[in-house]
């Protein structure tokens, strides 16, 4: 049973939202959209610098010059990311970047400022807060399986991070190709 999302969002909170005195994970597109005033302190991934570079090379130069708090998640922390996005099925939709994200507010008990929708849903799969950058967020949880396209045959989700979004490979009953589907929650 996936929990409820009462305890995943905000308690008391500041006046920007945030949970009062909460360390917070910035994701990338945290990093991209809030104003710099709003990014101060806040943990960031050391991976996410190679990301923002790539997609925003002024924003990339200009988070460089703010005071956040670059880290790398420790082995243990990744692999607990990992178990709860695999549970979810998740993890097929989520890039390294994204399960190092999750990794660093698990180890840092910090809330997750996020408009991934499968980050919120792994978050809350393990009793981490998220808080919204500019969308209104998840309103319940979901896990993933895969269905056939041919015999709808359900199988469970994919196991790992996947390069190749969208790819699931072939029924083995059928030779159909396989889909993700929202299964129960």
């Amino acid at each position: 049973m996936i929990p409820s999302l009462a305890g995943c969002i905000k308690r008391e909170v500041s006046p920007w939202g945030y949970m009062v005195g909460a360390a917070r994970v910035l994701d990338t597109g945290a990093l991209l959209h809030l104003p710099p005033n709003r990014l101060s302190g806040g943990l960031v991934a050391n991976s996410q610098r190679d990301e923002i570079a790539r997609v925003d090379k002024d924003r990339s130069l200009l988070i460089e010059g703010i005071r956040l708090h670059w880290r790398s998640p420790s082995k243990e922390a990744l692999e607990r990311a990992r178990e709860a996005a695999q549970e979810t099925g998740d993890i097929s939709g989520l890039s390294a970047v994204d399960m190092d994200v999750l990794a660093i507010a698990l180890e840092h008990r910090a809330i997750i400022v996020t408009d991934d929708h499968r980050i919120q849903n792994v978050a809350g799969r393990f009793g981490v807060g998220w808080h919204p950058v500019m969308n209104e967020g998840i309103k319940e949880h979901w896990e993933w399986v895969l269905e056939c396209k041919g015999c709808k045959k359900l199988h469970p989700p994919p196991e790992n991070v996947s390069r190749w979004r969208r790819t699931y490979g072939s029924c083995a009953d059928c030779g159909s190709k396989l889909k993700l589907k929202r299964g129960g929650t």
